[in-house]
This record gives structure tokens, C-alpha cells and sequence, in this order.
């Protein structure tokens, strides 16, 4: 069994002050045996040294990320910090940051399950990851790394950040933040996960299709033999040679191998004109344009949290849901987070933009499979 307890702050200058607004909200004096802190925020706790300073005053690991919005018990917004903390007797945590990710995965991601396994005494279960975003890999090569290392269920996100860049977005370790590292946390022992998913309706997506001609794993170079610049601007998806807003601007890719097609998002675009894609864009794909706006994505939040309710009780409730997901609510930013206030009354919850989803999928066979998505709203209830 997992106690679970929630806080929260706006406020980002003074430390001493959120520090003691974050305290007052938790009973750190009945922690149990194992505990674990997820933290996620607005990128400028980490400046101010919020984080830092409240790490500091915690006695157990924290692990998150940055967001550009999050939400828990009691509050919603853009400029918030909100904290999980995790409690137990019979279920093990066991947390870990990586080495530097940006020029190899594989090794760096075998090193961290191995860590992550070392001082278990009970058996893995499933882990939970944070993952860098970076404009040279996309989040299905850390999947699958992390699929070749570890045989467990992933649940997680990429960081985000509230820049147009997302270069303040950063992944967080006890205190410290990490712009090319992946912290996780194996849940071990008496703990039983259920993944809930909803993503935006494929059948959505524009009629006009075109095939990948060039690209680099996630960055997205010649669509039809032309540059992808030159691709959008024909559709009218362009303003001044920049494509216009391309976080709201999702690519439908179809494998022609009879899988679903998956959801990719854009991120940004690089100076040679490249689409920084949320995953892989692989060569010879089918590629179109979908869309994503208000009511689908209230529509698809409603869909993941009545599928929560039904399942409860449960003793905390973790979920991600897409940044370009939060683009297509407009001036309602709020909405969508407020829906978990309104909906998990009685629950410990957290809530956070992602720059990118994993979460496992059932095959044919009922067997649990990692995917990484975007454009997605998944849930993890314990």
C-alpha cells in the first residue's frame, strides 16, 4: 500500500518562504519505511533555488522535471510548483540520475537500470522516467534503450519549459537540475500500476499526404523531395519562413507496416529550416497533418479521468498530458488542469506538461508494450 500526500507554491523568489508554505502542507513526521518526492515546476524554482532548498529539507529522494503548467490538490497553473510525496512499507523506491545523454543513450541508460536494480529487495515493478528533451534525440530512442536494459513498464514524460525554445527545460535530481540526463525511480514490490490513455482521433488528420524523404531520427529535413519549410509553406502552415505555430501543428506518420499511425509534435525549428520533431520521423513514411483544438482535448480529459473514477479506489494518481495539448485550449489555459481538481476531489494527484508521453499499450495478446506518444494525455493510478 502507498500513502500519498500533495503540496504546492507560487511562490518562486523567496526560498525560505515557498520552502515553509511546501512544509506546512505535508506530515513528513508519519512518513513509513520507503518514501519518494516528485517535484514539477515552473522552470524558475530552479533559479531562485526553491528546488534546491527544499530538496535540502526533505529526507528522500525527489525526482521530476521542469513544465510550463502543472497542477495538484488545491491548485493549478502556469507558474506553479507542485509536490507528490510517496510513502510505504511494502513498496520499494529506488531513484537515480543518468550520465549525459546527448551524444550516447545506450550505455548511459543500461548504467542507470543497473543502479536502479542494485539495492532492490523486492521485484521491479515498473518504472517512472524523466527524460531530456533534446533537439538531436528524439524520446523514442531513451524508450528504447530503456526497452533493451530494463524489461519493466515505462510511464513518463520529456521536460518542458515555458520558453519558445524550451531551453530552460530541465530534468531534476535532489536538488539539482540537468539539461542532458534522465532521472528515474524503479517502483518495486506490492504495487499494482494501470495505464489509462487518450490521444487526439487520427481520422482527423488532413487528406493530403505526403512521403518522408529525408530526416535525421527526430529532426524532420525533406517532406516530397522538397525542404519541409518549403512542404508547410505550400499548405499555408508558414509566416515569414517560420513555421507558424508549431506546437499546435500535429504530424499524423503512418509506417504502411498496418500499425496505427502515431501522433508526432513540433517542437521547433532549427536555422536550416529542420522541424524538431517530439520522436522519429522515419524515411519512407506516410506523413499528414492533423489537428487538435478545445473541445478535444476537454473531450479526451474527460474520457482518461471518468476511466480513472471508475477504477478507484486508488491511492495517488500521476498523469502527463501534452504541451501542444495545452497550446490548442487559447486563453482557457487553466481548463484542462482544473478538470483533475474537479474530478479527483478525494485523490492525491499531479498533473504536468510534457514535451513527450510514455506510457505502456496493451497488445493483441493483453502484454503491456512501451510507446512513446505525443499529443497524448496518459494516467498512471496507483
Amino acid at each position: 500500500m502507498i500513502k500519498a500526500q500533495t503540496a504546492y507554491t507560487r511562490e518562486i523568489d523567496d526560498a525560505e518562504l515557498a520552502v515553509s508554505e511546501l512544509l506546512a502542507q505535508l506530515n513528513l513526521t508519519n512518513l513509513q519505511k520507503n518514501s519518494i518526492g516528485i517535484l514539477t515546476c515552473y522552470a524558475e524554482y530552479i533559479d531562485s533555488g526553491v528546488v534546491a532548498a527544499l530538496c535540502d529539507k526533505l529526507p528522500f529522494d525527489v525526482v521530476g522535471c521542469t513544465s510550463m503548467g502543472c497542477g495538484t490538490n488545491g491548485a493549478c497553473g502556469h507558474l506553479d510548483l507542485t509536490l507528490m510525496v510517496l510513502t510505504s512499507d511494502d513498496v520499494e523506491f529506488s531513484a537515480v540520475v543518468s550520465s549525459s545523454l546527448a551524444s550516447e543513450q545506450i550505455a548511459p541508460v543500461q548504467a542507470l537500470v543497473d543502479s536502479s536494480l542494485a539495492e532492490l529487495t523486492t521485484p521491479p515493478v515498473f518504472m517512472l522516467a524523466f527524460m531530456p528533451l533534446l533537439y538531436n534525440v528524439g524520446g523514442e530512442v531513451f524508450l528504447s534503450a530503456l526497452d533493451n536494459a530494463l524489461n519493466l513498464p515505462v510511464f513518463g514524460t520529456l521536460a518542458v519549459d515555458h520558453t519558445t525554445d524550451y531551453s530552460a527545460s530541465r530534468t531534476i535530481f535532489n536538488g539539482n537540475a540537468y539539461a542532458d540526463c534522465m532521472v528515474s525511480v524503479v517502483f518495486a514490490g506490492a504495487v499494482q500500476p494501470r495505464f489509462m490513455i487518450a490521444s487526439l482521433a487520427i481520422d482527423k488528420a488532413m487528406k493530403q499526404q505526403a512521403i518522408i524523404t529525408d530526416s535525421d531520427n527526430n529532426l524532420l529535413k525533406q517532406v516530397n523531395g522538397q525542404p519541409v519549410i518549403e512542404y508547410m509553406t505550400s499548405l499555408g502552415l508558414t509566416r515569414d519562413g517560420q513555421i507558424e505555430g508549431p506546437s499546435t501543428i500535429p504530424f499524423i506518420v503512418d509506417l504502411n507496416d498496418g500499425t496505427k499511425p502515431m501522433v508526432r509534435a513540433i517542437f521547433a525549428q532549427t536555422p536550416e529550416g529542420y522541424a524538431v520533431c517530439g520522436a522519429s520521423m522515419p524515411v519512407n513514411a506516410t506523413l499528414s497533418i492533423g489537428s487538435i483544438d478545445y473541445t478535444e482535448v476537454m473531450d479526451t480529459t474527460r474520457m482518461v479521468l471518468d476511466e480513472a473514477v471508475a477504477a478507484a479506489p486508488f491511492d495517488a494518481l500521476l498523469s502527463f498530458s501534452c504541451i501542444g495539448r495545452n497550446y490548442a485550449l487559447g486563453v482557457k489555459t487553466e481548463d484542462e488542469l482544473s478538470l483533475f481538481e474537479k474530478s479527483l476531489t478525494d485523490t492525491p494527484f499531479q498533473i504536468t506538461y510534457s514535451g513527450g508521453e510514455v506510457c505502456p499499450l496493451a497488445d493483441s495478446e493483453g502484454n503491456l508494450r512501451n510507446r512513446f506518444h505525443n499529443d497524448t494525455i496518459i494516467v498512471c493510478a496507483l
